[in-house]
């Protein structure tokens, strides 16, 4: 906690210092790149740029919302957004529990998705590794499948292999933190909020390219590229374009575990040595505009992984994980569609994809330096050494509907529908030959609707704006369940499942500057395929699984005071929230035997965060943010022996982020920027399992790490470079108990845009 107070009191004596610098005429990257609509005065990210002078979209309204629809396109056969629904959700999120990250800021750094989103009050990231590796978002408390991830409003879990850090993020516009909330206009559920990627567009006739290099031989090289044929038939004006990615990382660094022991007891230190990770997708679309249809999208992509598996407390040597995922879409939008102000956007898509595990070894450890060669094969992944080659192929239809109505002055109603059909077909021929029974799980298929109506109201020029929607949830699996004799055939048996959702927020503008947010949603989220379908081994089908409940409250308050003295902008956020958790999924794992997930007894969880955001002249941003999370077990809970009133383990508590940036331009010629920027997040001390005493050892250590860049561009933002080193003091830190994070790393990243 020491280290924290003197990184801010750091951060004041700089912002007295920074005071009597002088003035400059540009003010931000804004200022000479290509127009970005500001996000709405809410809880933002801490790399948010400095001195935007412009009214917040919050003030601006309706203007502000139609400037953004041309900046937005396509992703992985993610349709267009379009001019309705940028408008829509701009104005929405006034009112809306929501954070914006301008990612336009970050193109040109080497930073990931995970890496923008964890520098914003509310959320954790927390990864099991480098490149690749599993990374669950935490959203005041809640993480995993509580966290709804999307891609221009469509859920990302749709979309095949495509996982959040693949994503380039100088192809993304903007990154939306919905948190304890999802929008009814999200026609999706979700019990915990959201993280929704809006990618954006180049002017046509370009060719945008970069490449960044960095510690652990991790590479990634993006490309995107669109040339406009103009009157190809009338009014009629044809897009073309294709974009794509590829991603590397050996993942090497060295991380310490309890699990192993040195001769004085102190644990060990090694090097991953098999965690490579290799990733690539090509896209490729064709708009056709003014038509009948104002626009009708085309798109196919193909993609693929390799992925070595890290072992933590034992070693493993061999076994990986690969898969690739194709598929086609058709989106299809029109303004004024049938009637006055009724407008239309349309997608279909269907996905297919193929992921296996290959765990054939005959080396299997027994820790990290004992192993033994085995006459057959006997896999790595259990220590009852079972061999698995599973392959499971995975359809994936998808129909997106968005209609939206403006029936009055300033009242709106919108109609969201997504169905979906996921089908999963598993096999493991060799590992069921070897071990005399099935080790792949058993085909399984899901149908779900969800369909939500939104209606929006907003009085008194604007100054109180409403929001009010429901949610009608859908869901019919049929499941196979394991026999417990292989004399017994598999039974096939179905679940439906109807619920409802539905959420009201109020927004009040005091004054000018400051507001006040205030909602509630009652929030549901459906079991997903792999709680569903288990994976015949390890996880076994959960039958009568039932949906998550939560209960979310929040309140909040924001200020935006302009040129006060000495300083030029301050923005404040701040926000107290409330949730009643029911039935959360959850799995134990078992070494053995084989188990399914299941619905916990109630959690309750409070806490409340802030974000300040100092402008002090036109060089110097300063901001910093801070949460504190407590989440607690209701009720007694017979089946773990978990106590009333225990904390929920294994999610930080308190955290904070800190940034300090200095920016100018015109600095050696008229169209150059620099930015260079320190930033800092400090994590307390939390404890790994179920707290039954203060004295507990298996705790996650508090940590304070630091960053540091520096980023410069020419010929309006024609050419950008960077360079950053993550963690420049090498101070150990956690995300998950017994495993380290990387210490000191570098990236550097260079990106051309052809115009």
């Amino acid at each position: 906690m020491n280290i924290r107070k003197f990184a801010i009191a750091s951060c004041a004596a700089f912002a007295v210092v920074s005071a009597y610098a002088q003035d400059d005429e540009v003010t931000s990257f804004e200022d000479f790149d290509e127009p970005v609509v500001e996000s709405s005065a809410t809880n933002g990210d801490t790399n948010a740029n400095a001195s935007v002078s412009s009214e917040n979209a919050a003030t601006n309204g309706v203007a502000s919302a139609s400037a953004s629809s041309e900046d937005v396109t396509k992703l992985d056969l993610l349709s267009v957004e379009t001019e309705s629904e940028a408008e829509q959700a701009a104005i929405a999120k006034q009112v809306e529990t929501v954070s914006t990250i301008d990612a336009a800021e970050l193109q040109n750094t080497s930073k990931s998705v995970s890496k923008a989103i964890n520098s914003a009050s509310g959320v954790k990231v927390r990864k099991s590794g480098g490149m690749g590796s599993e990374g669950k978002i935490n959203i005041r408390g809640m993480e995993g499948k509580n966290i709804k991830v999307l891609v221009n409003g469509v859920p990302v879990e749709t979309q095949g292999n495509l996982g959040l850090d693949d994503i380039p993020i100088d192809q993304i516009a903007d990154i939306e933190v919905y948190k304890g909330y999802i929008p009814a206009r999200f026609a999706t559920d979700g019990a915990g909020g959201a993280i929704n990627i809006v990618t954006k567009k180049r002017n046509a006739n370009t060719i945008d390219a970069s490449y960044s290099f960095s510690s652990f031989n991790t590479h990634k090289a993006s490309v995107s590229a669109s040339h406009l044929i103009d009157s190809i038939a009338g009014a009629a004006s044809l897009e073309i374009g294709v974009s794509g990615y590829f991603n590397h990382s050996d993942n090497d660094y060295e991380f310490t575990s309890p699990y192993m022991k040195s001769s004085t007891g102190k644990d060990t230190s090694v090097v991953r040595d098999h965690d490579h990770y290799t990733s690539y997708n090509v896209q490729a679309f064709a708009n056709l505009m003014n038509a009948w249809f104002d626009q009708i999208s085309l798109g196919a992509s193909f993609g693929a992984f390799d992925k070595q598996i890290q072992g933590i407390e034992y070693r493993i040597k061999e076994t990986i994980s690969e898969g690739y995922n194709f598929g086609v879409s058709l989106g299809l939008d029109k303004k004024n569609f049938i009637a006055r102000n009724l407008n239309l956007s349309y997608l279909h898509s269907f996905g297919f994809a193929e992921n296996k595990i290959i765990d054939t070894s005959r080396v299997h450890c027994r820790n990290w330096f004992s192993c033994d060669v085995a006459k057959k094969n006997v896999g790595e992944l259990t220590s009852m050494g079972l061999p698995k080659l599973r392959t499971v192929q995975v359809y994936d239809i998808n129909e997106l509907l968005n209609l939206d109505y403006q029936y009055a002055k300033d009242q709106f109603v919108y109609l969201n529908t997504l169905l979906r059909y996921h089908k999963e077909n598993p096999e493991d021929d060799f590992g069921s030959e070897k071990m005399g029974f099935n080790t792949a799980g058993l085909p399984g298929e899901m149908l779900s609707v969800t369909t939500s109506i939104s209606l929006e109201n907003r009085f008194w020029n604007s100054r109180i704006q409403n929001l009010l929607g429901f949610k009608f949830h859908y869901m019919k699996a049929e499941i196979s369940n394991m026999p417990t004799s292989l004399l017994i055939e598999p039974a096939v048996e179905s679940n439906d499942y109807t619920d409802f959702s539905y959420d009201e927020s109020l927004m009040f503008k005091i004054a000018k500057p400051i507001f006040v947010k205030a909602s509630y949603q009652h929030a549901v989220r459906l079991p997903s395929p792999e709680e569903l379908f288990g994976d015949g081994l390890r996880v076994s089908a959960a039958i009568n699984l039932k949906p998550e409940e939560a209960d979310n409250f929040n309140f909040g308050i924001s200020v935006d005071l302009q040129e006060l003295p000495l300083v030029t902008r301050l923005r404040f956020d701040g926000d107290v929230f409330y949730s009643y958790y029911k039935n959360r999924i959850h799995y134990m794992s078992s070494s053995q035997m084989s188990i399914p997930y299941f619905n916990m007894n109630p959690i309750r969880s409070w806490g409340y965060e802030g974000d300040v955001k100092l402008d002090v002249n036109e060089w110097v941003l300063l901001g910093t943010n801070w949460t504190f999370q407590d989440l607690r077990n209701i009720k007694y809970n017979a089946r773990q022996g978990i106590p009333k009133d225990a904390i929920v383990p294994n999610i930080p508590r308190f955290f904070m982020n800190y940034l300090v940036e200095y920016h100018v331009g015109d600095l050696f010629s008229s169209e150059d920027f620099l930015k260079v920027w320190w930033s800092a997040n400090y994590t307390d001390e939390y404890f790994y399992g179920w707290k039954i005493s203060s004295r507990q050892s298996r705790k996650i250590k508090a940590s304070f790490t630091q960053d540091i860049g520096v980023e410069y561009s020419l010929w309006d933002n024609k050419f950008g470079w960077s360079f950053e080193v993550d963690n420049i003091t090498d101070s150990e830190s956690f995300d998950k108990f017994g495993e380290s994070k990387p210490g000191r790393s570098f990236a550097t990243k260079i990106r051309y845009s052809f115009r």
